[in-house]
């Protein structure tokens, strides 16, 4: 294996261990005519960058689909659900509970944490998303039979005290049918699912606080990679190591209208003509740029130090960025491109996002469309960037993709994909790097 002094030689970089290590992964990619990220209206989502509109996907979408495909890949999976409760209780409910006690010993773990804020809501699950292991279900399932007994009684204590306040409630008046005493009667009916819950934090047993919590702060891969906040519990929260821009067309964008018709199967070739179903669609085109950043030494601390599965994270994600294609629409425009040019940095100083190249929006050739000017926008930008910091805090950099042609600014031209990724785990094992 390289040395730190053999990788000082040849990169030209200095590590101090009490930095943090940042791979950076840039993409030029075409897309055909799609709808790869919808707003809310269904059109594709824009953005305004140098005074024109961009084509722009979404850094919550990217986010979710690169992370499903590392839990793939890795073989772990997180939760993002709001049905935990539910959830655990069906667990419960396999092993022998009855039902509704497994769904009101779920609920009331929840209250267990004795976190302000977090509770549950009226449809029975939290009333606040949770990000969690999916291990961390079975392990509220085995503490709910763990401590079943203690569960037991609380709830009972909070029976009793919900029976007791229902009986000094005023009686209602038999006549509720206008809408006013509807919704008076909406709005009592609210009042006492709130009420439900207070009483349910007030009896939540304190005794199993620590367990609770212990579950809440459990994190595996993917939340060690992606991140997780809950409020007012902080040592739950997890700062993610992935940073994903929004993906930017490098040019100026316009959608475009697509009329279309559904022929009904049956009236064809009969008297009666016509669609079945008429409508419009909109789509764009374009040259995107993306951007994605991983935290290398952020990765490790939130796996405890293990770097053997970081590097795994690593790999998947780098991968998962690089190959991954958002779904949207992916039955009517097969927009299964991959990208002309990736370009990958581990730098020793901060991350660096490239996007300045495109704040001049890229005009299309005569003949050659958009991307001759993105990649050559994009090395002209990266030749600036070096020209100003310096290369000291870049310990490795290369490209690859479809592209034949090199580009100086970008380092080595590399084979493909594997070779890059190599290149990227290889520069941080010569860099020796350990949490701090």
């Amino acid at each position: 294996m390289t040395t730190t002094k053999d990788a000082e030689a040849t990169t030209g970089s200095v590590f101090d261990p009490a930095q943090k290590v940042h791979v950076d992964v840039h993409l030029i990619q075409s897309f055909p005519y799609s709808n790869l990220n919808r707003d809310r209206q269904g059109a594709p989502k824009t953005a305004s960058y140098g005074a024109t509109v961009r084509g722009r996907l979404s850094a919550q979408n990217t986010r979710r689909h690169t992370r499903t495909d590392v839990e793939k890949t890795l073989g772990v999976r997180a939760l993002r659900t709001r049905q935990v409760p539910k959830e655990v209780a069906a667990i419960l409910a396999e092993r022998g509970w009855d039902a509704q006690e497994a769904l009101a010993a779920a609920q009331m773990l929840i209250y267990c944490a004795h976190v302000k804020g977090l509770g549950v809501a009226d449809n029975g699950g939290t009333n606040a998303l949770l990000f969690l292991p999916e291990a961390a279900l079975t392990d509220f399932a085995d503490l709910a039979e763990a401590e079943r007994e203690q569960l037991a009684g609380a709830l009972a204590k909070v029976e009793a005290e919900l029976a007791k306040a229902k009986k000094k409630r005023p009686a209602k008046s038999s006549d509720t049918a206008d809408v006013d005493d509807q919704a008076e009667a909406d709005e009592e009916d609210e009042e006492a699912e709130s009420a439900a819950g207070a009483v349910m934090a007030k009896h939540a047993p304190k005794e199993l606080k620590a367990l609770v919590l212990a579950i809440l702060r459990s994190r595996n891969a993917a939340v060690a990679a992606y991140g997780r906040m809950l409020a007012n519990e902080a040592e739950s929260s997890v700062n993610g190591a992935v940073q994903v821009a929004h993906g930017l067309t490098t040019h100026r964008l316009s959608v475009q209208v697509d009329f279309f018709s559904a022929v009904d199967d049956v009236l064809t070739g009969g008297t009666e003509t016509g669609a079945g179903h008429i409508g419009d669609q909109r789509y764009t085109t374009g040259v995107y740029y993306r951007y994605a950043s991983l935290n290398w030494h952020e990765l490790v601390r939130n796996l405890d130090g293990d770097e053997a599965t970081a590097r795994e994270v690593l790999e998947a994600f780098t991968r998962s960025f690089i190959t991954t294609v958002l779904p949207a629409k992916g039955n009517n425009t097969a927009a299964f491109t991959l990208p002309h040019l990736v370009y990958t940095a581990v730098r020793t100083d901060r991350p660096i996002n490239l996007v300045g190249a495109f704040e001049t929006p890229v005009r299309a050739a005569e003949e050659g469309g958009f991307l001759p000017g993105s990649l050559a926008a994009l090395g002209k930008h990266a030749a600036a960037t070096d020209r100003f910091l310096g290369i000291r805090g870049r310990a490795f950099h290369a490209h690859t993709g479809l592209v034949d042609d090199d580009i100086p600014a970008l380092g080595k031209r590399l084979g493909g994909l594997d070779e890059l990724i190599d290149g990227i785990t290889g520069a941080i094992a010569d860099l020796g790097t350990t949490t701090k």
